[in-house]
């Protein structure tokens, strides 16, 4: 009687156990995708049409399996249009990779895109003051890497993260004679947590670009017509695409032997991308990996012109 007591009770305890077990991997495999999904979400409001002029966003949630958005954007990337090298560069540094794109092909581009929600469309037209675009998920104080694998670098970061913009028409001197083209200001701007107001100061209301620092080297300035269109995607440094083949190659950062741990993330990745569920076994939901693109479309008035003063007249005395 005793040894069929004790083998209940041996019994219950390992089914506990399970139980138990079966939760923890639950709760963690929770975690872990709360940790991949995307929180890219929209802070631009919509403006009346009004003017001719001005910014137009479009931001796609797309299924990249197959690295579909790395074959259809590749071709691009010896299309740099008016963005210096250099700014290019150091936003690719940071997972942030610009690609101009003609107008004229890119609904065609986009077109090619499996959507996993629909597209978002926004009118901005003209806005001379900073205004926040999107905004993703907050980082608490978060490890982010800079640059590929092999010789990182490492930057902690708290807040929210989001792409401030500004823009206006201007007038250039082209060889075709005087154009209208758009200013386009871009910038990183980490948001600060919302901290307890206190009641003994004034309330102020705080423009946008008080909100948080800039990351001085994601800051940007373009002067832009309406031939091009500049999409934003979230893409490893480790990775280069090939315009010629329209290829991807991804460098290879896995060790020869055993499992690797997951490394730090760049911002890019982190703002406009998630990788996936990769390889699951038999029977266990696949989360395909997915990206946010960001697109911005410049439009321009040709009917913007710029007016001389007038002559002053002068009275029969010759004064004017």
């Amino acid at each position: 009687m005793h040894d069929r007591v004790r083998s209940i009770l041996i019994s219950s305890a390992l089914a506990a156990c399970i139980v138990a077990s079966v939760s923890a991997c639950s709760i963690g495999k929770n975690k872990a995708d709360q940790s991949d999904a995307l929180q890219t979400e929209i802070e631009a409001d919509t403006r009346t049409r009004d003017s001719a002029r001005g910014l137009q966003l479009r931001v796609l949630n797309v299924d990249d399996s197959g690295d579909r958005v790395a074959r259809a954007f590749a071709r691009y990337m010896d299309n740099s249009g008016t963005m210096r090298p250099q700014d290019r560069d150091r936003w690719n540094q940071w997972g942030l990779r610009w690609v101009v794109v003609p107008q004229s092909e890119l609904d065609s581009i986009l077109d090619q895109m499996d959507l996993t929600n629909a597209i978002q469309i926004r009118w901005m037209g003209e806005f001379p003051q900073w205004r926040p675009i999107i905004r993703t998920g907050e980082l608490d104080n978060t490890n982010i890497r800079i640059g590929d694998s092999s010789l990182p670098i490492f930057r902690t970061l708290d807040g929210s993260p989001r792409l401030l913009a500004r823009v206006w028409t201007k007038p250039e001197l082209t060889e075709e004679g005087l154009q209208s083209k758009l200013h386009l200001d871009l910038a990183v701007q980490l948001k600060r947590k919302n901290a307890a107001t206190n009641v003994w100061i004034e309330p102020k209301l705080q423009t946008a670009i008080e909100e948080g620092a800039l990351i001085e080297e994601l800051t940007m300035s373009q002067s832009l017509d309406d031939s091009s269109a500049l999409v934003l995607i979230g893409v490893d440094p480790n990775t280069t695409w090939d315009s010629a083949n329209q290829i991807v190659q991804e460098g290879d950062t896995t060790p020869d032997v055993g499992p690797s741990a997951p490394g730090a993330r760049t911002l890019g990745q982190r703002m406009l991308s998630t990788p996936g569920s990769g390889y699951v076994a038999p029977g266990v939901r696949y989360n395909p990996p997915k990206k946010v693109l960001i697109v911005l479309v410049p439009k321009t008035d040709d009917n913007y012109r710029i007016l001389a003063p007038a002559p002053q007249r002068r009275d029969a005395g010759g004064s004017p």
